[in-house]
């Protein structure tokens, strides 16, 4: 007997609870409601009442085709876009070049060397040095919302600094291409991040020359920061050859022997090494360029 009075004592209670809540909900809507209001009274509803406007208007978007349209439309459209290539046409070009091996250089698809020869400092890529195909990448290294092509690969030297190394650098003036820069085996181009470049080339068992380029989006081209020349003349006590250091500022002065003797450079000796690689050494050690860890995509050669 007592369990059954603790029962309905306990229901009695719970019934009283339950209609505490609703007048509570009921003088809430009387006052204006707020969010609290509108949950609880949609929670009522779905029990077996009317759906609220709210929740009608919000099942109506969800199901809307319309909507549902608009945004695949959309996802599809971006998709697309990121999937675009102006470069597709150079990249199969370049490829046919290298397999065929017709030419020792390559000047883009609309050069053929019946019908265009190339003006004076155009720059052409080596296809004889690539031979088992490239990889590249689409980069705007300018920040000018054009994406350059770059045409190399990554490698991590001893010290365990991560390298790019550039066979080309493409880009787009309008619809035609223009070749922006090229490295191979005696040329050795470096991207460092930040549209700047190094290069180390040889111009002979006497003569190297080293250069900080920085890339242009105005004139299309890297315009040379520092150029050291080493030349070498004579030998030491121990028997090994003689360098002689100058450094160069800017890309007015073009090489023509004896550089040591020019009074064109900016310093001589140890100074110009030093100096040159006070801004090389920080710019060669290269810890997170713009384009390391990025994919990159390989084209293989077919021959």
């Amino acid at each position: 007997m007592k369990r059954s009075l603790l029962i309905k004592f306990a229901c009695t209670a719970l019934c009283v609870s339950l209609a505490l809540i609703s007048a509570s909900c009921k003088a809430a809507e009387n006052d204006g409601g707020d969010l609290t209001r509108i949950t609880a009274e949609d929670t009522k509803k779905s029990d077996g009442g009317e759906t609220s406007a709210a929740a009608d208007e919000s099942l109506e978007t969800a199901e809307d085709p319309a909507t549902e349209e608009t945004t695949t439309e959309s996802t599809e459209a971006t998709t697309t876009a990121a999937k675009e290539n102006p470069y597709e046409r150079f990249i199969e070009d370049y490829k046919k070049a290298i397999s065929e091996q017709t030419d020792v250089w390559y000047y883009g698809p609309d050069y053929t060397g019946d019908t265009v020869i190339p003006s004076e400092g155009t720059q052409g890529l080596l296809t004889n040095e690539l031979m088992n195909g490239f990889s590249y990448i689409l980069h705007d290294i300018d920040n000018d919302g054009t994406d350059e092509l770059i045409i190399g690969e990554q490698y991590v030297d001893g010290e365990n600094y991560t390298h790019i190394t550039v066979y080309g650098v493409v880009t787009m003036e309008g619809a035609e291409y223009k070749i922006v820069a090229a490295g191979w085996s005696r040329s050795h181009l470096e991207y460092c991040g930040g549209g700047m470049f190094v290069n180390s080339g040889s111009g002979g068992a006497s003569l190297h020359i080293d250069d900080v380029y920085r890339y242009n989006s105005e004139t299309k081209k890297l315009d040379v920061v520092y150029e050291l020349i080493t030349e070498y003349e004579g030998t030491d006590d121990d028997g090994l050859p003689i360098p002689n250091y100058s450094l160069f500022e800017g890309d007015s002065w073009h090489y023509d022997g004896k550089a040591y003797e020019s009074s064109d450079a900016s310093c001589h000796g140890r100074e110009a090494w030093d100096k040159y690689y006070s801004v090389c050494g920080p710019l060669n050690e290269n810890l997170s360029p713009d384009l390391i860890d990025l994919n990159w995509t390989h084209v293989p050669i077919v021959r």
